[in-house]
C-alpha cells in the first residue's frame, strides 16, 4: 500500500514539474506556450473558404438587324394561317369603301415594290415598307360575274393587330362602273398611304373573284436613295 502511495506522489510531482515548465514559466517570461519558438517561422493558419463575388458579364447589346437594300425587283408576299394574327373566320369585318385618293404631288412614276396574287380569301405574311410614302394598286382585280362580286382588303398594322390602317371594299356597283374602262380603273383603284417605315399585312376577303393582283408601289425616286 505504501508503495502505491509513493508511486502516486512521484506521478503528481512529475505533473507539477511539467505544468511549471510548459505553462507557468513561459507565461512569466512573456513567451507563448506551445511548440512555436521566438525567431522561428510564424505558424500559418489556413482560413475557411470564403465565397468571392464575381460580377457577371453584362449582356451584350444586340446589334440592330440591318435592313437589306432593295434591288428594285418586286417581292412576292405569300399567305399565312390567319391564326398567326389571332384572327378567326367568324370575326366580323368592317365594310368601308375608301374615297378616291389623289395622286401624290410631285410623283412622276411609281414602281412596284411587292405583290400579292390570289383568287380566294386569305391573310398575307408581313411586309415592311422602308419608305415614307407608298400606295396600293388593286386595279387588277377581276370579277367572275356582274351580279355578286365582292373584294375586301384590310391593310393591318403588324405592330398593333387592333389597328385597321385602311379598308378597301369593291362591290358589284364598283365593278360595273369601270367595266370596259381599263384606264379609269387604273386611275381610280389605287390608295396612297402617307406613312411608312412600318410593317403591314393584308386580310383579303374575295367572293366571285377570278383573280386579283395587288401591287405595293413606291415613287421611282426611292430606288436611288
Amino acid at each position: 500500500m505504501a508503495e502505491k502511495q509513493d508511486f502516486m506522489y512521484v506521478v503528481l510531482a512529475i505533473g507539477i514539474v511539467l505544468v511549471i515548465a510548459l505553462i507557468i514559466k513561459p507565461a512569466a517570461t512573456g513567451e507563448l506556450p506551445g511548440l512555436w519558438k521566438p525567431g522561428g517561422p510564424e505558424p500559418t493558419i489556413t482560413p475557411a473558404w470564403t465565397p468571392t463575388y464575381v460580377p457577371g458579364t453584362p449582356p451584350a447589346t444586340p446589334k440592330p438587324t440591318p435592313v437589306p437594300t432593295w434591288d428594285g425587283k418586286p417581292r412576292e408576299i405569300g399567305f399565312v394561317d390567319p391564326a398567326t394574327y389571332h384572327i378567326t373566320s367568324e370575326k366580323s369585318l368592317l365594310n368601308i369603301t375608301t374615297s378616291r385618293p389623289g395622286t401624290a404631288p410631285g410623283i412622276t412614276k411609281w414602281v412596284t415594290y411587292a405583290t400579292v396574287d390570289g383568287q380566294w380569301s386569305g391573310t398575307t405574311g408581313i411586309v415592311r415598307i422602308p419608305f415614307p410614302l407608298w400606295r396600293l394598286d388593286y386595279s387588277e382585280t377581276m370579277p367572275a360575274n356582274d351580279e355578286i362580286p365582292r373584294f375586301n382588303c384590310q391593310v393591318m398594322d403588324a405592330e398593333d393587330p387592333n389597328r385597321f390602317v385602311r379598308v378597301i371594299t369593291l362591290n358589284a356597283a364598283d365593278f360595273l362602273a369601270v367595266k370596259g374602262k381599263p384606264e379609269l380603273k387604273k386611275e381610280q383603284w389605287v390608295s396612297t398611304f402617307y406613312e411608312g417605315h412600318h410593317d403591314y399585312y393584308f386580310v383579303i376577303n374575295a367572293r366571285c373573284i377570278d383573280a386579283y393582283h395587288l401591287k405595293i408601289q413606291v415613287p421611282e425616286t426611292y430606288m436611288s436613295s
